[in-house]
């Protein structure tokens, strides 16, 4: 079962670039190109979205106050943080990559952000 994830980026390419990539390892993506689109996308849509990842420095409302509303949600989904000019420190630094990032790199962080936790067998 594919899982959905939402890119919010106003970077029109950068969009195409992480859409493309997650279609191909199965992903449905959902673009916005700033974070009012993505909060009324996150508030309209009855899919459960896996993960959003978001670009910190955009327009209007840039990824760090998109990030506080998203926390205000009732189930609000993980996020992957991504910057060309900035370098988050602390939790957020724990979930994000630098711009520009690989498919590899992208799909890796995907991947940690989604997959079920794995049981620890002693």
């Amino acid at each position: 079962m594919s899982q959905n994830v939402l890119v919010v980026d106003d970077e029109a390419v950068a969009r195409r670039f992480i859409e493309r990539a997650l279609v191909h390892e199965g992903y449905r993506v959902m673009l916005a190109n700033d974070g009012e689109q993505a909060l009324e996308l996150l508030r309209m849509t009855r899919r459960r979205v896996a993960l959003v990842i978001t670009d910190l420095v955009m327009p209007g409302m840039g990824g760090h106050a998109f990030a506080l509303e998203v926390a205000r949600l009732p189930t609000p989904p993980p996020l992957l943080y991504i910057s060309a000019y900035e370098r988050p420190q602390g939790e957020m630094a724990k979930r994000f990559l630098r711009k520009p990032f690989t498919t590899e790199e992208l799909v890796s962080a995907v991947r940690a952000l989604t997959s079920p936790p794995q049981e620890v067998r002693s």
